[in-house]
């Protein structure tokens, strides 16, 4: 009598022939798929397979590999339906995307598919419960293992849509360890017909300072996807131009104190102005916990030690992980955001999760890789872009991440951006968005006025519903920003050592990364008492009122759509922390 081999539900048998081979399990039971039903009951060797047109075919012992054959892009007609889906490309934005034109067809591109949390909603109440102090699940994170297990998306389903992107001539490049993202490339001219678009190219306006712009892909339309695409994936959450290549020159220079004027603050302005002295004072620095930088490039060593030693501070230098291609340049926010991170937390670890270059695709990638390696306690990231200039899939994908990272433990930070308005990833609900202050005070901290710097992001968010920690803040349906301020001001500046010589600046980019490295210290103080690491700030932040009353009401200042005042506002949030106040009060 002949095996018989079944196809057990239309995500496998999609896996099957999408792949072309031999189904490995033996199952019990067929069901309906598109517009024709398998059965079998002949005894002999069977194959259950789509035959093109004519529905569900079998097959007997002569015929073991089914009517497709080789084709892995073999699907039921009724699943490749062209399917409108939301892309994550911008579309030209006069003075942030501006139109050059269709790309080059023979131009390469690497892009970003973005795949769900599975069993989302189960997710999100449980982290709820984490937060919640008095609950039996509070602080009782998950393990990577264990998110994995319960929420990863389906390896088969995700194998299906490689299988399916080789099958249209892209490579694969990489995987995410938690399968949320996949990288892929090939040629423009393959992408447009494989998703029936055309890509143009954009000169971004660049976010650090004064560089120039950049080119990047974007879109007129929303692309269309294969139905079994679209309904299996957030859709494309990115699309680059390929990565650069070179080789990163060597570094120059010795090692030296070389302490810059009283132009603009150091770290110890912060330490007073933030209240960390009396942790330092007692010996707590950060030692025990660990602080993480998403990083495009790498940095100078050099002067990130020149900048610790000009400032009294002695530290380890960070492990450096590369996350996808190699590295081959160093930037400017990277080296701000590595400064003033690992000054705040002198005893914790840092590492930097370093990505090719400061466009989507690698910002995306690298955020996501960071959380998913879970190796450190807090990470920042300040290569904000303003959230109305980022379509919805990019932002939501940002999003799926930041649910993981929370139900793991992370605390994740990320700047609120210079253009008093939101930006992304900040507006996810799972995100501890930083706002900016116009701080004044003197070089070790003694403030004399601090308040809402002008250009602090703020505002409420495009897709994310009000979080219920808002509730009794905020009186609109939307996540609303920020969720507290530091100094930003470029009139009151802070320093950094950028290609050996000090230069000062402004922006939410200081004060994202200076949180994070005080988070880290409360973290270190945390573990010595036993304690688990802080995680998910939010929801603490806002309910419990020992933990909110540590934070300095900054009522005075505004952007120019908000104005601070009494209590939480847009611009600043909940206030300026008191990070010794905060150890203490923490649940």
């Amino acid at each position: 009598m002949g095996r018989l081999v079944l196809v057990a539900s239309p995500s496998v048998a999609l896996a099957l022939l999408a792949g072309c081979g031999e189904p490995e399990a033996v199952g019990t039971a067929t069901e309906s798929f598109g517009s024709g039903t398998g059965s079998v009951d002949d005894g002999f060797e069977t194959m259950v397979g789509w035959s093109g047109s004519s529905g569900w075919v079998t097959t007997g012992p002569d015929d073991p590999v089914g009517p497709c054959g080789d084709d892995p892009s073999c699907l039921p007609p009724s699943e490749t339906v062209p399917t409108e889906k939301p892309d994550g490309l911008p579309s030209p934005l006069p003075g942030v995307y501006d139109d050059q034109g269709p790309a080059p067809p023979d131009a390469g591109f690497r892009s970003l598919i973005g795949f769900p949390t599975r069993q989302r909603a189960l997710l999100e109440d449980r982290v709820a419960l984490m937060y919640a102090p008095g609950s039996p699940l509070f602080r009782r994170y998950m393990t990577v293992d264990e998110w994995m297990a319960e929420h990863a998306p389906d390896a088969t389903e995700v194998a299906l849509i490689e299988n399916w992107l080789r099958s249209r001539g892209f490579v694969i490049d990489f995987e995410a360890k938690n399968r949320l993202l996949v990288q892929f490339s090939g040629t423009v001219a393959d992408f447009n017909a494989t998703f029936q678009t055309e890509l143009h190219i954009c000169m971004r306006k660049n976010p650090l300072w004064e560089d120039p712009p950049f080119p990047v892909y974007c879109t007129l339309d929303r692309f269309t996807l294969p139905k079994f695409v679209a309904e299996r994936t957030n859709g494309l959450a990115t699309a680059d131009l390929p990565t650069e290549k070179g080789e990163l020159t060597p570094e120059v220079g010795k090692v030296v104190a070389d302490p810059p004027g009283p132009e603009a603050y150091g770290p110890r302005a912060f330490y007073g102005a933030y209240h960390l002295h009396p942790l330092f004072d007692a010996g707590f620095d950060g030692s025990g916990s660990s602080v993480g930088v998403v990083a495009a490039g790498t940095y100078h060593a050099i002067d990130l030690q020149i900048f610790w030693k000009s400032f009294g501070v002695a530290r380890a230098l960070p492990r450096r992980v590369a996350v996808m291609e190699p590295v081959f340049e160093r930037v400017t926010e990277t080296a701000l955001d590595v400064q003033w991170a690992t000054a705040m937390a002198p005893g914790a670890e840092a590492v930097v999760y370093e990505g090719p270059d400061a466009r989507n695709t690698s910002l995306l990638f690298t955020w996501n890789h960071a959380i998913t390696a879970n190796e450190v306690d807090v990470l920042t990231f300040s290569f904000a872009h303003r959230e109305d200039s980022e379509p919805k899939p990019l932002r939501h994908q940002y999003d799926e991440s930041a649910l993981m990272g929370a139900a793991i433990g992370m605390t994740l930070v990320s700047a609120s951006g210079d253009s008093g308005m939101p930006d992304t990833p900040c507006s996810s609900p799972y995100v501890t968005c930083v706002g900016g202050t116009q701080l004044v005070a003197s070089q070790e901290g003694v403030i004399e006025k601090e308040w809402a710097w002008v250009m602090s992001g703020s505002g409420l968010a495009k897709t994310f519903a009000r979080p219920y920690w808002q509730d009794a803040n905020v009186t609109a349906d939307r996540r609303a920003m920020a969720d507290l301020a530091l100094s930003s001001s470029t009139e009151y500046p802070m320093w950094m050592r950028r290609w050996s010589k000090w230069e000062y600046f402004g922006g939410t980019s200081f004060a994202a990364p200076a949180f994070a490295g005080m988070l880290a210290v409360v973290n270190g103080y945390r573990r010595s008492l036993g304690l688990p690491r802080v995680g998910f700030l939010n929801p603490i932040l806002y309910g419990h009122k020992p933990t909110r009353s540590t934070f300095r009401d900054i009522k005075y200042g505004q952007t120019e759509h908000y104005h601070a005042g009494p209590g939480w506002d847009y611009p600043t949030g909940l206030g300026a922390p008191d990070i010794a106040m905060l150890a203490l009060a923490l649940p």
